[in-house]
């Protein structure tokens, strides 16, 4: 941590106020797996639903790292990474984590060049509506769906900006330099913009 961090820090305890900095030496560590998250991180590699189910079963801990392919990953990263479009078994592997209590706010994986993960980041390097949903569904904190929205939008995923919106993402947040009409009108998405009127999108909020 840098001078200036450490001190801004102890300011900020003093005076009661949560800090949401974020360092390597203070966020938080990711937890070691065994045999167990092991044989879930390959079984999720297979994409074998059965032998994942099982396991998650058996206790298996979807959020614990283990060594793989040289690197350290959660099976929970794995699972998120492997998400194509129209593949149901990843889909599937994907709900049995979240009912197993596999994060909605991080995931750890070595292999991203920095542990701590947001999950709906790493969903949407391959988006898939259903997937998006059923983070939602787990409690995903709807503050992290206003990048996504506008990431959905630039690339015209009308299905993934649908069920954020209807989730209850505000569509006249601004979380970057666009808000999402605006991302829609540069992309020249009419169906897009129309569909965000209608939910009270405003070109200026």
């Amino acid at each position: 941590m840098t001078p200036l961090r450490a001190i801004l820090r102890v300011c900020l305890a003093a005076m009661g106020v949560a800090t949401l900095i974020s360092t390597p030496a203070c966020s938080e560590r990711p937890v070691s797996g065994g045999p167990q998250e092991l044989a879930l991180a390959q079984a999720t590699v297979a994409h074998d639903v059965a032998a994942v189910q099982r396991l998650l079963d058996a206790g298996a801990d979807p959020n614990r790292v283990v060594q793989i392919d040289g690197r350290s990953r959660a099976p929970w990263a794995i699972a998120l990474s492997e998400i194509r479009p129209r593949q149901p078994d990843r889909v599937a592997i994907i709900k049995a984590m979240l009912k197993a209590h596999a994060s909605t706010s991080r995931t750890w994986d070595e292999s991203r060049r920095a542990y701590q993960r947001d999950p709906i980041a790493v969903a949407m390097l391959h988006p898939d509506a259903e997937v998006i949903r059923a983070l939602i569904d787990a409690g995903l904190d709807l503050r992290s769906g206003q990048d996504t929205l506008v990431s959905a939008i630039e690339s015209g995923d009308m299905d993934v900006a649908r069920v954020l919106v209807d989730a209850g993402v505000d569509p006249n947040c601004r979380p970057g330099a666009l808000t999402p009409l605006v991302a829609a009108i540069q992309a020249r998405d009419l169906a897009m913009v129309t569909y965000l009127e209608a939910h009270g999108a405003r070109e200026k909020p």
